[in-house]
């Protein structure tokens, strides 16, 4: 009897409750009911991604007002922030989270690791470190890691993983940062990565579509030209864009680079071209995420295009972030002033709005776009991450040559002198190899210089070094942004030739670029370490000791004789 009753008062309640269609999509709910609720202005406001600091600010400083203004005023989809601290990013991202109507899309570049940016995050060996060890597993438990840090920053979206192939030697700007020159090994490495970011609930981003490997000029300071059919940007630079868009990836940054070949618009960057985003990128390989310029404020672009022609070129290419334009103000007054005149339909902005939104929506920022920042210091460069970053650094030490098989260096009869070369400002990696070396008692260490520069006398070092002794000589040369290349000041070339022409062995240890053995190929000994992060660092200490075997292999090509693949190893 009562289940007849129940029965009775069920189908009363449903014929009395109205039916709602649209509660039977909830992610539709909210993305359509945002975007009906938006004027014009407001939906352009979406693509525009600001940039800041991580740091906390002055409220009444110039530049808190500018982004509080931007928020508030202009209502923009999002900010990139640069360099800081955790705690400080985390309060900094809820701060101005509470300022914002729609939840803001907080972004950051963390190759590898939080560490690139903040100065008390997790740090990785370099994308190049983690090719030679052609171990996909490692790379996805480090997305997984960043992403848990991103989480308990507000941080939605990572600008990475870098997906160019670097097959020239002369890149000055991506080098290290790429996994290699195969585009194979690539693919496999950015794949895990993305899977590992993405199962973390984090935006990964693949970049620098079509490809910034095969260049001589950074897009900070000039535009690159590929000269390039589209046959062999299949084989190569696009197949790693083709393999992580089939695996998902949510986003693709689009760089400042010319293809003569494919656009015949001179001087138009990909990032500004509609026939490589919409015709290739977004019809071509059915891209359906969220298109993101290289920053606007990059020499590749300033150059040649004012902040309105970028405006509009953007939105009529397919963009659908615009990162930081020149002017946020004046971008979206001329994007606003162009659909209102018919040049560009509002249609083309509600399609970008939707799919900004609905990445909204997959990270929950609906429901709560705050975090906890209780949890920052349970999650930011925790021991977990610690120890999967040595493990990745332990994996990808290379051992080029070995001549006289002086390496491991643990016998007490050798006596060896350390030439530091430090071509960066930071003297940590450098000190910490120095303070390794100088506390092992396995061998002996005589002596210690540090890296001769331009104006001393290099002879004078160099006769004050006996013969016998082996010389080791760290090098830690990293890719610099607007440096413009990658290699060796001639001078301290020059010192390594004089001290192998003298008869010297010499064991050179790049901790960063490894093309650099061109340049001294008659050298006795040389290791790869592709990275000056401290867990690489330490890894070359055990290598070099005997503690850990050599168990990298080339992910690049250094000449004939040192080719991709090859690695030498010490306990066969």
């Amino acid at each position: 009897m009562l289940n007849k009753i129940l029965t009775l008062l069920f189908s009363i309640l449903l014929l009395t409750t109205p039916i709602n269609i649209k509660s039977e999509n909830k992610n539709f709910d909210w993305v359509e009911e945002t975007l009906q609720k938006m004027t014009l202005r407001e939906k352009i406001a979406q693509m525009i991604i600001t940039s800041s600091k991580g740091v906390q600010m002055n409220e009444d400083s110039k530049e808190f007002k500018r982004i509080k203004s931007l928020i508030i005023k202009e209502k923009i989809g999002g900010i990139i922030f640069f360099k800081g601290n955790s705690k400080e990013l985390a309060s900094l991202t809820n701060q101005l989270q509470g300022y914002s109507e729609v939840p803001l899309l907080m972004s950051a570049d963390y190759e590898n690791g939080t560490g690139m940016r903040l100065v008390d995050g997790s740090l990785f060996p370099n994308n190049m470190a983690i090719g030679a060890t052609r171990r996909s597993d490692l790379v996805y438990k480090m997305g997984l890691l960043i992403a848990k840090e991103c989480k308990v920053l507000g941080i939605h979206q990572n600008y990475a993983p870098v997906v160019d192939v670097n097959n020239n030697p002369d890149n000055p700007i991506i080098n290290v940062r790429s996994y290699g020159e195969k585009p194979e090994l690539v693919s496999e490495m950015a794949v895990s990565f993305i899977k590992g970011l993405q199962d973390g609930n984090i935006i990964a981003t693949a970049k620098h579509f079509p490809g910034h490997g095969d260049t001589d000029i950074d897009s900070h300071n000039d535009l690159p030209v590929l000269n390039f059919d589209i046959k062999r940007l299949e084989q190569i630079e696009l197949l790693p864009f083709k393999n992580t868009i089939n695996a998902g990836v949510k986003s693709v940054m689009v760089g400042h680079i010319s293809l003569p070949e494919i656009d015949k618009e001179f001087n138009l960057p990909a990032s500004l071209s509609p026939v490589l985003i919409n015709s290739l990128l977004i019809n071509g390989y059915g891209f359906k995420g969220l298109v993101v310029t290289d920053a606007l404020d990059m020499a590749g672009i300033t150059k040649n295009y004012s902040t309105k022609q970028v405006a509009l070129l953007t939105v009529k290419a397919g963009v659908d972030l615009i990162l930081m334009p020149q002017n946020e103000k004046e971008t979206i007054d001329e994007i606003e002033n162009a659909v209102l005149n018919g040049i560009i339909s509002e249609d083309r902005i509600d399609s970008s709005v939707r799919k900004i939104l609905s990445v909204k929506k997959w990270l929950n920022l609906d429901e709560n776009k705050f975090i906890n920042e209780n949890e920052v210091s349970i999650y930011i460069n925790s021991s977990e991450e610690q120890e999967l970053s040595q493990a990745i650094a332990d994996a990808s030490i290379t051992l080029v040559k070995n001549d006289s098989k002086a390496i491991p260096i643990i016998r007490k009869d050798n006596i060896f002198t350390l030439i530091n070369i430090n071509n960066t400002l930071d003297r940590r990696a450098s000190d910490l190899f120095i303070e390794l070396m100088k506390n092992d008692s396995n061998f002996k260490l005589e002596s210690v210089y540090d890296y001769p520069q331009e104006n001393q006398d290099i002879n004078s070092i160099i006769e004050n070094i006996p013969i016998s002794n082996f010389c080791i000589v760290p090098i830690f040369s990293k890719v610099v942004h607007k440096s413009g290349t990658v290699s060796l000041p001639k001078h301290q070339i020059e010192f390594i030739k004089k001290l192998q022409v003298r008869g010297t062995r010499v064991l050179v240890i790049s901790f960063g670029n490894p093309y650099i053995l061109r340049d001294f190929t008659d050298i006795d000994s040389y290791i790869c370490a592709y990275s000056d992060v401290p867990t690489s660092v330490v890894a070359v200490y055990k290598a070099l000791t005997g503690q850990i075997d050599f168990n990298g292999k080339l992910p690049i090509t250094i000449n004939d004789e040192f080719k991709y693949g090859y690695g030498l190893k010490i306990h066969n």
